[in-house]
């Protein structure tokens, strides 16, 4: 009778203390196949259509104890396709981050590496213009509640960009490779359940590699938060931006001083977000100083729309558009403008648990140069993937 009574003992403690005793490490990886046609993936005046296909996979690695979470994941696609594309190029993503966390805030570490050349992964980070990068960036972020209302957040953040570009257009855009580190301080103020107000400082350099050009910036804004509803959220912030620019002028080998010039931009930010059981959108506009790879930092203006949409348990549908324009000074005075859209619709049927079916169409667009120059390419795509169930490691 002694030996039933103990089995059940131990089984009942070994479950009883399952949170204790569960693997930490885990990994849910994705893999599938694409095919995809696109009526100009170059974005070249005189471009062709393409067909490829190509293998894709999400290998994500998790660790989560207690209060501290990890995350590893690495993305690839490869194909067929070959050189320069600003649609269908390969690409290789590491993404990872760590996050410790208590009652009064937390601190987040980032960090990435990416190499790719395409505007539908890459051009609203970068600059429209659609051609490769290696880039690395790393980011800190510390939030910390000092009272009940108030929160302090500090960001800091550096990243180095390299390119390479396609002989169709480095005869009109000459990027430079750079590296740039931010500094966000900001603190928050709850008005109310609903309402939180915000002031949001920060500096910035922003330096060529091989050292000729660099921009210093400075920004202050102010920013106000609303819970519309149990569904809608408003987040909006303006202020001002200023940017000092120097060159380092030579002449026959020799340094003969720097010129210095000034940007000034207001900027602002405007999210409005509605997050439901089905369906999810998501507004926004910004103006910014930001860095796109030109001899010093880019005013750049976007708009952009999101939606996810949940129809059933095996239909889902995305969108997204958005419209870009970088005004990107130059270093002899003038300015070189690139406005760039992306618009996609993708419709996803989960045939199993694990099985799923994409369909996805794109148009991407993209304009810069002196004389003008327009590249546009509409595209489809099918993708069949797997889905592979939580595994522990």
């Amino acid at each position: 009778m002694r030996a039933p009574l103990l089995c059940v003992a131990i089984v009942s403690l070994t479950c009883a203390s399952g949170r204790v005793v569960a693997n930490p490490w885990s990994t849910q990886p994705l893999i599938g196949i694409v095919g995809q046609f696109a009526t100009n993936p170059a974005l070249a005046p005189d471009g062709h259509s393409e067909t490829d296909a190509a293998l894709v996979l999400n290998l994500p690695v998790n660790y989560d104890v207690d209060s501290f979470h990890f995350v590893a994941t690495p993305s690839v696609r490869y194909g067929d396709a070959t050189g320069y594309s600003s649609v269908t190029s390969n690409y290789f993503h590491f993404d990872t981050s760590a996050q410790l966390a208590n009652d009064l805030g937390s601190t987040t570490f980032t960090g990435s590496i990416y190499r790719d050349s395409s505007l539908l992964y890459a051009g609203e980070i970068e600059n429209g213009v659609g051609v490769r990068r290696d880039m690395s960036s790393a980011d800190i972020n510390w939030q910390r509640s000092l009272t009940e209302l108030d929160q302090l957040q500090l960001d800091l953040n550096t990243t180095r960009t390299l390119f390479a570009q396609s002989d169709v257009q480095s005869p009109l855009i000459n990027l430079i490779d750079y590296r740039y580190t931010s500094f966000s301080p900001a603190m928050l103020f709850a008005l109310s359940e609903r309402n939180t107000f915000r002031v949001i400082g920060g500096a910035g350099r922003y330096q060529a590699i091989d050292g000729l050009t660099d921009s210093d910036s400075l920004s202050l804004q102010l920013g106000f938060d609303r819970q519309l509803s149990e569904l809608w959220t408003l987040k909006t912030s303006a202020g001002y931006s200023k940017s000092t620019d120097r060159e380092k002028y030579y002449f026959f080998g020799f340094y003969f001083g720097t010129i210095e010039s000034t940007q000034k931009s207001t900027v602002y930010s405007a999210n409005l977000v509605r997050q439901g059981e089905a369906l999810t959108l998501n507004l926004g506009a910004s103006r910014a100083l930001a860095p796109t790879g030109f001899s010093y930092l880019s005013r750049q203006q976007s708009v952009n729309f999101g939606a996810n949409y949940a129809y059933s348990e095996r239909w889902t549908f995305n969108s997204s558009i958005t419209w870009q324009t970088n005004v990107n000074p130059l270093n002899n005075g003038s300015n070189i403008d690139v406005k760039y859209f992306n618009g996609t619709f993708s419709a996803t049927w989960h045939c199993t648990e694990q099985w799923l079916l994409t369909l996805q169409a794109t148009k991407v667009l993209d304009r810069y140069g002196e004389p003008l120059v327009t590249g546009t390419s509409t595209g489809i795509s099918i993708q069949i993937s797997r889905q592979f169930y939580r595994a522990d490691l």
